[in-house]
């Protein structure tokens, strides 16, 4: 079956952290896949799919922290999110769509 994506995917273990209003805390996660317009995440909690915002922190590559006090980070809407089938650790993976915050150049 072909797959109608815009962009390639590319693979990713990074670390990185997920704040969303429906977490009472940040959850670790890792991206698995990547592309310019979204992230496939594994992570541990399920996250509702919703039309609300997420940010992505992602960790410094070299230490392996995350600082979520840093303006730095991506913004995304959780696309779908399920229960990995036959896994043992009982992970969640979330298909997040990439959306830019910043100010249209045209629009300026």
């Amino acid at each position: 079956m072909p797959e109608n994506r815009k962009f390639a995917r590319t693979a990713s273990l990074r670390l990185c952290g997920v704040v969303s209003p429906s977490l009472d805390s940040p959850c670790p996660a890792r991206i698995i896949n990547q592309s310019p317009d979204g992230l496939l995440l594994e992570l541990d909690y399920q996250l509702p799919v919703e039309e609300v915002t997420i940010k992505v922190y992602l960790a410094d590559e070299m230490r392996g922290t995350i600082d979520y006090e840093k303006n730095d980070y991506l913004t995304g809407i959780v696309r779908w999110c399920v229960q990995e089938t036959g896994s043992w650790s009982g992970f969640f993976q979330a298909g997040i769509q990439l959306v830019s915050v910043a100010p249209r150049k045209d629009w300026r």
